[in-house]
């Protein structure tokens, strides 16, 4: 179990320092097509389609930080009346749900990018090749599962439920 924490402690360094570049890049990119735009009478018309694309990036990535701690899947309107037992339960079905969702995501995902480089599409302002953009998604599905799977076995095979560990119902 220590090892299984130690790997996904890596992985989430890894996307914490991903989501931070890219967000400093898209940053400086906006920014800096902003200035143009203000100081000229172009703009950076690449920098809409980047940025745009590297959101989705963002968004996956953000979203899988947050299925490690849990926060995708506390409603806490629920979850919060709920004794330890039920909260397992309830952590179990929301946990299998998402799960399916992220791997029709991971599959559509692939697909799309598999039918782009079969199709030789390419971005209309970069003209990069689609499926380099496209490849976010399942990538970052990927990630929601492993960090949905981690929350799953924390909470409920694990040392104890991470949100709302003060448990007035039992």
């Amino acid at each position: 179990m220590k090892l299984y924490k130690k790997i996904m402690s890596a992985i989430a360094s890894v996307e914490k320092i991903v989501i931070s570049v890219v967000l400093v890049f898209v940053t400086a990119i906006t920014f800096a097509n902003v200035v143009v735009r203000k100081l000229t009478t172009s703009q950076f018309a690449w920098s809409e389609e980047l940025v745009i694309n590297l959101f989705v990036l963002l968004i996956m990535l953000g979203c899988a930080l947050a299925a490690q701690e849990g926060s995708l899947i506390s409603l806490s309107l629920i979850y919060d009346r709920l004794g330890i037992f039920a909260k397992k339960v309830f952590i179990t079905i929301i946990s299998v749900f998402n799960l399916v969702f992220w791997g029709v995501l991971i599959k559509t995902g692939f697909d799309k990018a598999i039918n782009q480089i079969a199709t030789g599409k390419h971005t209309s302002s970069l003209n990069w090749p689609e499926w380099v953009f496209t490849i976010f998604l399942p990538i970052g599905a990927i990630f929601l599962v492993l960090h949905t799977i981690e929350f799953f076995i924390d909470n409920v095979f694990g040392d104890g439920l991470k949100v709302g560990e003060e448990d007035s119902n039992d």
